[in-house]
């Protein structure tokens, strides 16, 4: 989706979306360069908009909560489960960026972030 198609169903101005994405909230795909939304991008960012208005929370707590280390430094994964994470070995990356291709969820579920990252799924 562009910029404008996201403003719409998040019910604000495209330039607000614009803000998220240079605050480090979000980062679209890039194809000619313009800026393509995914379906998970528009769900992320309805969940930040409800953390800021339901919450209290600014997009500078926001950008500190992305900011924290992956799982497996802050869990200190061996290194035999990093080597099977398709995220640990991607410099930038967070577990939560996985997807579908994450193979071993089964802490996600009490992980504040990854929880943030994912609210449509069920905790």
């Amino acid at each position: 989706m562009r910029v404008g198609a996201v403003a719409d169903l998040l019910g604000v101005c495209p330039r607000m979306v614009r803000i998220y994405e240079e605050r480090g909230l979000v980062r679209p795909q890039r194809r000619n360069n313009q800026r393509l939304y995914s379906f998970r991008d528009v769900c992320w960012l309805a969940r930040i908009r409800q953390l800021m208005s339901q919450n209290g929370y600014d997009m500078a707590d926001i950008a500190r909560l992305i900011s924290l280390p992956g799982c497996w430094q802050l869990k200190d994964c061996p290194e035999e489960k990093r080597a099977a994470c398709p995220v640990a070995s991607s410099p930038g990356k967070r577990c939560w960026d996985a997807g579908s291709g994450c193979r071993d969820r089964s802490d996600c579920s009490t992980c504040q972030i990854y929880r943030l990252a994912h609210p449509e799924e069920p905790s």
